[in-house]
């Protein structure tokens, strides 16, 4: 793939603010903090389930400590120039709710094919049999946007929650968009300056063939997800267990009157739920 002279200043001005906000200098809104009457606080609290981490050559797992049959698999992709520990808090945060994440080691996730080779990876694990492989979540950030919707034409993938996806370059193709194979939980924040939701997400509701709910968080940054996935952290817990597990409390906040239709500090726009 040719790189062009946007995907290398996306990648310079990445790495530059990524730089910062590890530093503590850049910080993140949190616009629902302190809302009694916000319907995602039950799934912004952390799961039933303890956590560990196992790290391999192509995959770091975020797992429950304890596995009793099946658990319900997501695969990660990372933002450019970052790891998995980047979003550590975030992935412990969904195998506290009972959860295998598999987050591919690779800093060039656009493709998405390291995030599917994650599934070959937990296939081979000595915990295989506890794992839900009919339930494949797929979720990344920025460029792992972009490689979560690459992925997604697999049709092992059985619902997906790009967060603030970017589709003009990096390895993502965008016929990609017209093949997906998933329903869509599609994150947007307002103030993101990289990845911006007109270039970048308005297109992508436009022109998949999928049930979708797109959900921009006023005044967010491209970074919102780092860490603990700040304030995207409810909407995708209480999405996988929708998705992944069918839990009807979960369900109720995207289809139907949908509760977290109206949420202050959101827009949200949805198709075919």
């Amino acid at each position: 793939m040719k790189t062009t002279h946007l995907d290398t200043a996306l990648k310079t001005r990445w790495l530059t603010t990524t730089a910062a906000l590890l530093a503590g200098v850049l910080l993140a809104p949190a616009a629902l903090a302190g809302d009694d009457d916000n319907p995602l606080a039950p799934f912004e609290e952390e799961g039933p389930y303890s956590t560990t981490r196992d790290t391999g050559f192509s995959c770091t797992v975020y797992r429950p400590i304890s596995l009793d049959g099946d658990h319900p698999v997501i695969v990660w992709g990372n933002g450019t120039g970052t790891s998995p520990t980047v979003y550590g808090s975030g992935l412990e945060h969904w195998a506290s709710w009972g959860f295998v994440v598999a987050a591919a080691n690779t800093s060039n996730a656009g493709s998405g094919e390291e995030m599917l080779d994650c599934i070959d990876y937990l296939e081979g694990r000595s915990y295989a049999d506890d794992l839900d492989f009919a339930n494949i979540g797929a979720s990344g950030h920025s460029q792992g946007g972009g490689g979560t919707i690459m992925a997604a034409r697999d049709d092992r993938i059985t619902a997906t929650a790009p967060m603030q996806p970017y589709i003009l370059g990096l390895g993502h193709e965008t016929l990609s968009q017209y093949q997906q194979q998933a329903p869509m939980l599609l994150l947007s924040g307002s103030a993101d300056t990289l990845a911006g939701p007109t270039l970048n997400q308005a297109p992508v509701y436009r022109r998949v063939d999928v049930p979708v709910f797109w959900a921009t968080l006023n005044g967010a940054s491209h970074f919102e997800p780092t860490g603990d996935f700040g304030d995207f952290k409810g909407i995708t817990t209480a999405w996988w267990l929708y998705q992944l597990e069918g839990n009807s409390d979960a369900a109720s906040l995207f289809t139907g009157a949908c509760s977290a239709c109206d949420i202050s500090g959101w827009d949200m726009e949805r198709k075919d739920l």
